[in-house]
């Protein structure tokens, strides 16, 4: 029986002594060779039975040697099997793609290695290896994907998502240059240079910058008809330099579209020394665009949803502090003129009331007491409004004197108990903090005067070691039910707290049923404290 030849190509001779002595103890014959050319060259004037195929070789790779005995019809069916120090999944995706049918990573053991040259070598299973080959293949494409959806499901902005993105593929695939460019909702660019990370480590390596139109154009031109990946330069539309201004002229590049339906949003390029994507690395990349596009999708959306909260908190802000400055307005005005006038009305009469006693007009004298006590009862209820509109000992005393001076005013004016249990202070709160949460608990105890029929009501406020403020109001009232009619008339107050906490960033929780009064509890981070 002919014994089984061998080509080893490893450039390392030790090494290949190593191994040509193992496979001869095995009865095997053996040629070595110590570059690619040489082993171009033997493959040329011999026929191997199986070639043991390191990568990185002198003059010629071992990339390069697998692409030609792949591509020639008397070597095409000749079984390679890799073995080399380039343990990356890429690596192994590359060279699997390309047509070998092993891939072993050094160090190895001898008899691993003899039982693969031995399994690939029987004719009987060759269709085995063929599958476990292919299974091999989906096992690393898989694995490659599932690292990349760890990144696209995690991230919510596009500047994290370009700068995730853009590293981990530049790692997966070995190429120095990645660009993700978008076409909407404004075009730019993110670029990523590997280079960048050496030279200035502090920094993030991707630079945003605004997209030319001209590409854009490009962009949209060259996908509309085709949805495909393409190798730049392979089209006079789009050359590497346009994408990437500094490209060395012995990079290449290839170009995938983003699509959102059958619109394109964009698309990501690579580029680097001499590249060349095999077959199942183009598929790989054309799956993680097609993941990177709903990506783009659900990113945008969530960056467009929080700058329409922004602008509602920027706006709810201005309508607020407008509704302030309106109420200061409008309680100076009655000060300086109504209550004034009133005032003045009141000696006045007290003057008359003074007079008609020393003429001893017992009638005249009734009628002005008369009209003293409405007068006075019209000035305490000017008074209640102007506390309620806008509280002098708020800015003047703080949050906790102004709280305790308009209790004492619901209470005198309701009946309705109100037991308080508030620290003597709470530090540093801001003046925007201080008059939001003075308004939802005037608005809380307004509801409970209007619509609870309550007997007592306690008021906590809780800001332990400054952290966060709890604050709650509760009532031993009629309470309601959601969506009863009750509910519908306290809606509108109820919307306006909710609107203030939100404001401060906090939350605002109720809770009632029939027969078991009404708690409002708000809840507000330690940040409100913080003057500014």
């Amino acid at each position: 029986m002919e014994k089984p030849k061998i080509l080893v190509v490893e450039d390392e001779k030790d090494v290949a002594k190593v191994i040509a002595i193992n496979l001869k103890l095995e009865g095997m014959d053996v040629i070595e060779a110590y570059d690619g050319a040489e082993a171009i060259r033997i493959l040329g004037e011999e026929r191997p039975d199986c070639v043991l195929l390191d990568i990185m070789l002198p003059k010629i790779s071992g990339w390069d040697v697998l692409k030609y005995i792949k591509s020639h019809p008397s070597t095409t069916d000749i079984p390679v099997v890799m073995v080399t120090a380039k343990v990356a999944e890429r690596d192994q995706l590359r060279g699997l793609g390309a047509g070998a049918v092993k891939y072993i990573t050094k160090p190895f053991s001898p008899s691993s290695l003899i039982e693969a040259i031995k399994s690939v070598l029987k004719p009987q299973i060759r269709d085995l290896i063929v599958k476990e080959r292919r299974e091999a293949i989906e096992r690393l494409q898989l694995s490659t994907l599932q690292r990349v959806s760890e990144i696209l499901i995690t991230t919510k902005t596009l500047d994290e998502l370009a700068e995730s993105i853009s590293k981990k593929i530049s790692t997966i695939f070995e190429t120095p240059l990645f660009a993700l460019i978008l076409t909407e909702p404004n075009p730019q660019i993110y670029i990523f240079d590997a280079s960048l990370k050496e030279t200035a480590p502090v920094h993030s390596p991707v630079v945003k910058k605004t997209a030319s139109p001209e590409l854009m154009s490009k962009l949209v031109r060259l996908f509309k008809s085709d949805r495909c990946c393409m190798k730049v330069g392979e089209s006079n539309k789009i050359k590497l330099t346009d994408i990437f201004t500094d490209a060395p002229q012995t990079f290449e590049g290839y170009i995938f579209p983003l699509f959102e339906t059958s619109v394109v949003i964009g698309a990501v390029a690579i580029a680097g020394e001499n590249l060349s994507l095999s077959n199942n690395e183009i598929s790989l990349l054309s799956t993680i665009a097609n993941q990177l596009s709903m990506t783009l999708t659900r990113v945008m959306l969530h960056e467009n949803l929080m700058d329409d909260q922004k602008l509602r908190r920027y706006l709810l802000h201005r309508t607020i502090d407008a509704q302030e400055a309106e109420r200061k307005r409008i309680a100076s005005e009655i000060h300086d003129s109504i209550m004034q006038s009133l005032v003045g009305t009141i000696y006045k009469l007290k003057a008359l009331e003074r007079g008609a006693q020393q003429n001893s007009t017992n009638g005249l004298i009734k009628e002005i007491r008369h009209l003293e006590e409405e007068l006075s009862r019209n000035v305490e209820e000017l008074r209640a409004l102007l506390l309620g509109l806008t509280p002098p000992a708020l800015e003047e005393l703080g949050l906790i004197a102004a709280l305790r001076e308009y209790v004492s005013v619901f209470n005198a004016k309701t009946g309705i108990k109100v037991d308080l249990n508030l620290p003597e202070n709470v530090p540093n709160i801001s003046k925007t903090a201080k008059i939001n949460v003075y308004r939802i608990i005037q608005e809380a105890l307004n509801n409970v005067e209007k619509h609870s029929k309550a007997a007592k009501v306690s008021l906590s406020i809780e800001n332990p070691n400054g952290g966060d403020l709890k604050i709650t109001i509760s009532d031993d009232g009629a309470g309601f039910k959601p969506m009863s009619r009750e509910e519908k008339l306290r809606s509108l107050g109820i919307a306006t707290m909710r609107e203030r906490a939100e404001l401060l960033g906090g939350t605002l929780q109720i809770e009632s049923e029939p027969g078991k009064g009404t708690k409002v509890q708000l809840l507000l981070p330690k940040e409100v404290f913080t003057e500014g």
